[in-house]
């Protein structure tokens, strides 16, 4: 009953990911001026998303939503999401971004979403993938279901964090593998991540999909680019 959550609002106030201003009943993780100022890509830096990956593995599409830039508040959001147990975040970006890809046909012919597995080891320390939740949110609003098994991190490779690019391309050669070929051959699937930074990691997983048949699309919450940092 509202009542009840509005009491327990007043008792433990809940604060916004990003500016850390008290939330009211109807707002969860982030307030609404902070999510009305999200920093957005625009038309034109899709299109720069999209260019990564080429000549490196076939991509139908590729986009991000928003720019994670050094030393704003927003980057408060994917820290959340991967490393406070908030996973919800995911959701809520999710559904955003999705409500607005959704009318430019972004999603037009994707058949499964499949969010870019962790680890064995990272999934039991942080005891929950971050991509599941941002595969949900797409979900929520597409209809498109998700396939969160059919593929699987073989190797447990070292960090992607203070690698330079050739060094994280390197890390993440052959770490994937699908478990479910038949479920996944010839179907346009949309993988899904949390940052984008070189794809490296991405294009890994998406090459595997390909080798398997499928067409593959990619989508992250968030595009960290030279000129982003």
């Amino acid at each position: 009953m509202k009542w009840i959550s509005d009491f327990l609002d007043f008792i433990f106030p809940r604060h916004c990911v990003v500016c850390g201003e008290i939330l009211s009943s109807g707002e969860k993780d982030i307030c609404i001026n902070c999510l009305v100022s999200l920093p957005l890509i625009d038309e034109l830096k899709r299109a720069e998303v999209e260019k990564i990956f080429w000549g490196i593995v076939p991509v139908e599409r590729a986009t991000s939503y928003m720019y994670y830039r050094k030393g704003s508040p927003y980057n408060r959001l994917l820290h959340y999401l991967k490393y406070k147990e908030r996973p919800g975040v995911g959701v809520r970006l999710a559904v955003a971004a999705a409500n607005e890809l959704a009318p430019t046909g972004f999603f037009d012919g994707v058949e499964l979403i499949v969010p870019l597995p962790l680890s064995k080891k990272k999934m039991r320390r942080r005891g929950y993938n971050q991509c599941d939740y941002i595969a949900e949110g797409i979900s929520l609003v597409t209809g498109i279901p998700i396939a969160k098994r059919c593929v699987q991190r073989t190797v447990a490779n070292e960090t992607q964090t203070h690698k330079n690019r050739d060094e994280r391309w390197r890390n993440v050669q052959g770490i994937f593998a699908v478990k479910e070929v038949e479920a996944l051959r010839g179907r346009h699937v949309l993988l899904v991540d949390d940052v984008l930074t070189t794809g490296a990691t991405l294009a890994s997983c998406a090459a595997t999909l390909v080798t398997v048949g499928c067409k593959v699309s990619l989508f992250t919450l968030a595009y960290s680019s030279n000129d982003s940092l």
